[in-house]
């Protein structure tokens, strides 16, 4: 008997759950030139405002991935769409940087448990050998909804306004939700899964017993643990300078319209899509050559990611917009490739949990690069230093990265299982 394939159909549905996640995250960086210049907002305000959903997003990691390994991934996702699609949708009532701001601290809340999530239901479902093609395909949402973002949004707020691509925008998260009701159960329910399906997703965990349970703070002891929450605080870093800022910087120091921004600024996104997938293939196929196959993966891509520094220097915008995409590129390889390495570092049953200070660690990352940049820019009256930092941090974390993740287990499970 085959083994039937749902288990890609449940990484299929995780992979729009993301692009529609940050579809609604980047649909305020496209809007904000036009918002900001409504509202007369500096660029200090700009980045604080971009800023403000990673701030229950990162306070809410800690708690979330113990609450998501108790209550598991259906229901988890069922009230995080509701309550992220009606903060997005909000944001259209919104008339000053305050009624804003607090409609971008729901969205964080409503967002936290996504990733967490994804990662929880990838390690359900999905073979050890496999998670780094299952990984790099749902985390190709990320750059997915971003360049999805940038003209659809830029497209809507030139012809209706910004309000209008808030409620579209928001709106999408709804559709998605009626799928994962009729489509998700969790695996052991799911009757559409054959016996051969599920021997199959089990034979890593019966040839080779995974880490015992331990109890949450005795994951901060570990070393792994913080490679993994400083290592993807830097990654995260340069992801949210893309996200909140790209728009912003195509417009203001490269001197595009903002339509032309939203269609040429798909570039560094579209690439990001592509490299997401590769970068988790590609350190599914280096891992089982050697034990460090999955943290040089993740430490090429960020080398990749410093080419946001030439972009400083580059003469036109073409060649800026290149440099840019190369950088984009590198960064999500690195992230393709990291959420596997999360969900194999994990004690038994702790996926979410390991997932979730992860997280916590990317988006203090997340959270300081908008608003870093912000200040930068308000500062200098130039983009020129925020971006060096960025290309400075990718050096950073391709160090931590190395240096700090053991090697991965997947070796051994493909030796046991061939014995």
């Amino acid at each position: 008997m085959k083994p039937t394939k749902v288990r890609w159909e449940v990484i299929t549905l995780l992979f729009f759950a993301t692009t529609i996640n940050y579809l609604d995250r980047t649909n305020l960086s496209v809007a904000l030139p036009v918002i900001a210049k409504q509202l007369n907002w500096t660029p200090a305000a700009m980045g604080a405002i971009s800023s403000a959903f990673l701030l229950t997003y990162a306070l809410l990691q800690m708690p979330i991935g113990v609450f998501i390994d108790k209550i598991g991934t259906r229901m988890t996702y069922i009230w995080s769409v509701i309550i992220w699609s009606l903060a997005s949708m909000a944001t259209a009532l919104g008339t000053s940087f305050g009624s804003i701001y607090i409609f971008r601290l729901l969205l964080g809340v409503g967002e936290a448990p996504a990733f967490p999530a994804a990662t929880k239901t990838a390690a359900d479902w999905i073979p050890r050998r496999q998670r780094g093609i299952a990984t790099g395909f749902f985390t190709a949402g990320v750059n997915m909804g971003s360049a999805i973002a940038l003209p659809l949004v830029a497209w809507i707020v030139s012809s209706f306004g910004w309000q209008m691509s808030f409620i579209i925008t928001g709106s999408l998260g709804f559709i998605w939700l009626l799928f994962w009701l009729v489509l998700y159960r969790d695996r052991k329910d799911n009757k559409r899964v054959n016996a051969a399906e599920n021997a199959l997703i089990d034979a890593d965990i019966t040839t080779v017993q995974e880490q015992p349970r331990v109890p949450w703070i005795q994951l901060f002891k570990k070393v792994s643990t913080w490679g993994l929450m400083l290592g993807y605080a830097c990654q995260l870093y340069i992801m949210f300078v893309f996200v909140t800022w790209l728009p912003t910087y195509l417009v203001q120091a490269r001197h595009m319209t903002l339509l032309h921004s939203g269609i040429y600024g798909m570039m560094p996104f579209i690439a990001g899509t592509i490299s997401a997938f590769l970068g988790g293939r590609t350190s599914d196929i280096w891992v089982r050559k050697t034990p460090n196959g999955r943290k040089i993966a993740m430490s090429l891509g960020l080398i990749l990611a410093m080419t946001i520094i030439p972009a400083v220097y580059a003469n036109s915008a073409f060649t800026a917009l290149i440099l840019l995409t190369i950088s984009e590129f590198g960064v999500m390889f690195s992230n393709g490739a990291a959420w596997a390495a999360a969900s194999e570092i994990a004690p038994a049953g702790q996926a979410a949990s390991v997932a979730s200070i992860q997280n916590f660690g990317g988006n203090v990352g997340g959270f300081l690069a908008p608003t870093i940049t912000g200040i930068l820019v308000q500062a200098t009256h130039s983009f020129n230093s925020a971006l060096i930092l960025a290309g400075i941090l990718a050096f950073v974390g391709a160090i931590i990265y190395y240096t700090m993740l053991p090697g991965s287990k997947v070796q051994e499970e493909s030796k046991a299982s061939a014995a």
